[in-house]
């Protein structure tokens, strides 16, 4: 016998089909919650899986990014150092064969087609004044010139005069120095032509003086050093050095005034290096009497390592 309760309870069902519905409904409203509950989980599954697989390959885009970004840096690198050397280069040997072609083409432009021979340089002096002529004349004629212009062993020039003029106005000894009351004229020089020996035969007047009518120390040094390298220099691979040592000893006041002679001699060549003597004493010398050294210096010459570039230059040679 049922339950007079579960009776009423049942037979309320069946007497309000309202209450059914709305169960109904809500069993509807719960399971369609339930199934946008699901979708919405694998929607945001699915977007998840398309991020961690998305994300590999922004990664391996990003790397590869920065790999030819290094790359190019490391290449332009590579290419500004190759441009860098080979200009090096360039620059480099382009001096030195600027150095090596130069020389002959400035000699060119600077002396003309016709360089001054040993001969023509004794024809090209034209003395200023009647005082200079007079000196030139008796130096020319001296007894000492005379017998060595003689001597078929020894050579004369006025290595000043083959100097070009441009040139000579700031050159020392053939311009600065020469000139009344200095080096009153160009000195004359006789080598002997395998460079063994020099003899150059000057006048100097009374403005080089130190103490009042001595030659001062210094210009003696000068014509010292340039005498001996003039003496040696023909001797040498190239025809031309450097000082590298010079030692004077003054033995006797040099008087301002007077016609000097200059002695030299080669003593040595080895290598690059040349060594010479020599003296400076009076031409004017009494009969029967020796002359006498008033100075006396050796020197040590060197040929540059550019000596033949500069020997272009600097040699004024009869090479004939």
């Amino acid at each position: 016998m049922a339950s007079p309760v579960l009776s009423r309870s049942l037979l309320g069902l069946r007497a309000s089909p309202t209450l059914l519905a709305s169960s109904t409904a809500r069993s509807t409203g719960l399971a369609s919650t339930q199934q946008h509950t699901l979708s919405f989980r694998r929607l945001a599954q699915s977007q998840r899986s398309t991020i961690q697989r998305a994300l590999p390959s922004r990664l391996s885009r990003r790397s590869y990014a920065t790999v030819v970004v290094h790359n190019r840096v490391q290449s332009r690198l590579r290419r500004f150092g190759s441009f860098l050397l080979i200009s090096s280069l360039s620059f480099f040997v382009g001096a030195w064969f600027a150095i090596q072609a130069a020389p002959p083409v400035l000699l060119g432009l600077i002396m003309g087609s016709n360089v001054v021979t040993d001969e023509e340089s004794l024809t090209m002096y034209e003395a200023p004044d009647d005082f200079s002529r007079e000196v030139d004349e008796h130096i020319k004629n001296s007894a000492l010139a005379v017998s060595l212009r003689n001597d078929p062993t020894w050579r004369e020039s006025r290595p000043s005069l083959k100097i070009p003029a441009a040139i000579r106005q700031h050159n020392l000894t053939s311009g600065t120095l020469l000139g009344p009351g200095m080096i009153v004229v160009p000195p004359y020089y006789f080598n002997k032509k395998d460079g063994s020996e020099m003899v150059q035969i000057m006048y100097v007047g009374t403005d080089v003086s130190g103490h009042p009518g001595i030659v001062h120390g210094g210009f003696i040094a000068t014509m010292l050093d340039e005498g001996l390298a003039r003496c040696c220099f023909p001797a040498m691979q190239n025809k031309v050095g450097v000082t590298a040592n010079l030692q004077i000893n003054y033995r006797k006041p040099t008087m301002a005034g007077q016609f000097l002679v200059l002695r030299a001699k080669t003593t040595k060549v080895e290598g690059r290096k040349a060594w010479a003597e020599g003296w400076i004493e009076s031409l004017e010398v009494a009969e029967g009497e020796e002359p006498v050294k008033l100075v006396e210096a050796e020197a040590l010459f060197v040929e540059p390592k550019h000596a033949k570039v500069r020997a272009m230059l600097l040699r004024r040679e009869d090479v004939g």
